[in-house]
């Protein structure tokens, strides 16, 4: 038979000692304290209130664009009024 460099003959098999002790599987394993957290972030709470805002009326939109170009929208009560419904949105009931 030919001598192939580098190929041993077959050694006898040889005895796999553990390499840690075996753990019974049915012991029962306490619970860790896990609690899941869900984070929001500020582009999806941007992204929901977007949803909220209500459709055109495109009827109204046009009602208003004849009247301001006519000159009769700006009157001083609708501009004190419009002024008012602003500072209540931003600053509230102060």
């Amino acid at each position: 038979m030919t001598n192939i460099n580098g190929v041993n003959p077959a050694a006898a098999p040889k005895a796999v000692a553990p390499v840690s002790p075996v753990v019974n599987a049915n012991q029962a394993v306490p619970p860790a304290n896990v609690s899941d957290v869900v984070e929001i972030s500020n582009v999806a709470k941007l992204a929901a209130k977007v949803q909220e805002i209500p459709d055109v009326r495109t009827e109204l939109v046009a009602k208003i664009r004849e009247e301001i170009a006519a000159g009769a929208y700006e009157t001083p009560e609708r501009i004190d009024g419009a002024v008012n419904k602003l500072m209540e949105e931003l600053f509230g009931d102060q």
